[in-house]
C-alpha cells in the first residue's frame, strides 16, 4: 500500500459546476453518530454499501425549461432534531409538474445524498435528513437533468447495523454536510470517501418522486410513520414487540409513555419522534469504537476481533490526520478487540506502524475476513494487532498517536 496507488485526488472543478447551475443545496448538519443497546456482538460499520432503491414517479406535463434549484428546508444548518420539534409532514402534489422529491418508506430515519452530472465531473452534496413515513422536496423548479444520483443510509441514532439505499456510480461524500465533485473514479478529496450512487433516470420528466422503502415493505407512509416510532422505542429500550407499523395495544401503551415523560402532546407525533430521535443521537453517540489519527499524516488502520475463538478482522479506514471515524457502531460487547495501523508511506521507505503480537489475516485492497487464521496459505498476510482495553466500557476512543505503539 502506497502513496502513489492510495492518494486521494481532489477535484475542485465540480464546484465550479455547481455554481454554473445556481444549484443552492441545502445543507442540514448530519447527526452525531449512535444508539444503544447490548447485541451479542459488536455490529461493524461495513465498508461498502448495498444497492437497494425503489423508485416512484409522479406524473408530469411537460413544462417550460428553466433551472431547478435545490432548496433551503427548514433546520438548514443546525441539527434537525436539535430543537426536538418536527415539522409537519410533507408529501409530494398529486400530478405535480414540478420538483424532486423523496419519500422514506421505511422504519429508519434516513440521510440522503443526492449529485448530479456536468460535462465529466460529478457533483455531489449531502445529508438530508428525513423521518420514517416522510418525504422530502429537494429540488424545486421543473427537472432539466437526464439523470440524478442519489445515496441513502439509514441514521447512525439506530441500533444494529448501517442499512443503504445506493446503486453503482461512484460519487464522494463526507462524514457530516459536504459538498464534493469527482470524476467518477473512487478518488476523493480530504475527509471524503467514494459511495455507490444510484442512477434515477427521470426520462425527460420535469417533476420525481423517488421512494425509499425496505422488506417487508409497509404500504403507506403513515404505517411506515409508525414502524419509526417503534424503531425508536425499541432502540432505547421503551418498547419489545415488532416493528410492523400498527398500532397495537402494546405499541400504544409504550408511546403513551414516552410522550408522558417527554411532555409531549397527545397526537403530536411528528415532535415526539423528534425528540426520540435526539434521545437515540445522544445514547449512540456515546457507544462503540471510535478510531482516531493524532499525527501529521495520513493513516490506515484495521479492527479484529475474537469472538469466542472464531477470528474476524476488517479494513482499512483511511484516517486524514486529525480524523476520527467510528468502526463499531452500538455498545460494545465482551469480545477480544485489536486494532493495527501503518502510516501512508512512499515507497521504500520503512514502515511505521501501530501493532503487536495477536496474529490475524489482513490484505492490501479493503477486506473482511471471516476465518482470519491460516492466513499465508489463503493468499492473505499475517499480520500482527495490538489488544484494545475497552475497560468494560460501552464505548471509548481508541488514538494513534506519533509515537510508535509498543508491542503487546
Amino acid at each position: 500500500m502506497t502513496a502513489k496507488l492510495l492518494q486521494r485526488i481532489v477535484l475542485s472543478a465540480g464546484v465550479a459546476c455547481l455554481s454554473a447551475l445556481n444549484l443552492a443545496f441545502a445543507q442540514p448538519a448530519a447527526e452525531e453518530p449512535p444508539p444503544s443497546s447490548r447485541p451479542a456482538r459488536p455490529i461493524i460499520l461495513p465498508m461498502t454499501p448495498g444497492a437497494e432503491l425503489n423508485r416512484q414517479p409522479a406524473p408530469a406535463e411537460p413544462a417550460k425549461p428553466s433551472k431547478p434549484r435545490i432548496i433551503s428546508v427548514p433546520g438548514a444548518g443546525q441539527s434537525p432534531t436539535a430543537s426536538g420539534r418536527a415539522p409537519q409532514p410533507e408529501r409530494p402534489v398529486k400530478n405535480a409538474t414540478t420538483d424532486y422529491w423523496f419519500c422514506n418508506r421505511t422504519s429508519y430515519a434516513v440521510d440522503l445524498a443526492v449529485g448530479i452530472r456536468n460535462g465529466g465531473l460529478f457533483a455531489s452534496r449531502g445529508w438530508w435528513t428525513i423521518p420514517a413515513g416522510d418525504c422530502k422536496q429537494v429540488i424545486k423548479g421543473p427537472l432539466t437533468q437526464p439523470a440524478y444520483y442519489t445515496f441513502a443510509r439509514s441514521s447512525y441514532a439506530h441500533t444494529g447495523s448501517i442499512r443503504t439505499w445506493g446503486g453503482t456510480h461512484t460519487l464522494c461524500t463526507g462524514k457530516t454536510g459536504f459538498q464534493a465533485s469527482s470524476d467518477g473514479s473512487d478518488q476523493c478529496g480530504p475527509g471524503l470517501e467514494p459511495q455507490g450512487f444510484a442512477k434515477v433516470d427521470t426520462a425527460g420528466r420535469t417533476a420525481w418522486t423517488t421512494t425509499l422503502s425496505e422488506s417487508p415493505d409497509y404500504r403507506s407512509l403513515d404505517a411506515a410513520r409508525i414502524a419509526g416510532l417503534q424503531r425508536l422505542l425499541i432502540d432505547l429500550g421503551r418498547f419489545d414487540g415488532p416493528i410492523d407499523g400498527a398500532a397495537g395495544p402494546k405499541f400504544n401503551e409504550a408511546l403513551a409513555q414516552a410522550r408522558s415523560s417527554l411532555g409531549i402532546l397527545a397526537n403530536d407525533l411528528p415532535t415526539l419522534y423528534g425528540k426520540l430521535l435526539a434521545e437515540s443521537v445522544k445514547a449512540q453517540a456515546t457507544a462503540g469504537l471510535t478510531f482516531c489519527n493524532r499525527t501529521q499524516d495520513i493513516v490506515w488502520s484495521a479492527l479484529a476481533m475474537d469472538i469466542q475463538g472464531k477470528k474476524q478482522s476488517q479494513g482499512w479506514w483511511r484516517l486524514q490526520p486529525g480524523q476520527c471515524a467510528k468502526v463499531i457502531k452500538d455498545r460494545l460487547a465482551d469480545v477480544g478487540l485489536y486494532a493495527f495501523a501503518t502510516l501512508d508511506q512512499n515507497e521504500g521507505s520503512a514502515p511505521q506502524i501501530w501493532g503487536g503480537a495477536h496474529n490475524f489475516c489482513t490484505r492490501g485492497p479493503s477486506f473482511e475476513i471471516e476465518e482470519a487464521t491460516e492466513c499465508e496459505g489463503r493468499g492473505f498476510k499475517t499480520t500482527g494487532f495490538m489488544q484494545i482495553d475497552t475497560q468494560s466500557r460501552g464505548g471509548i476512543t481508541f488514538e494513534f498517536t506519533p509515537r510508535r505503539a509498543d508491542m503487546q
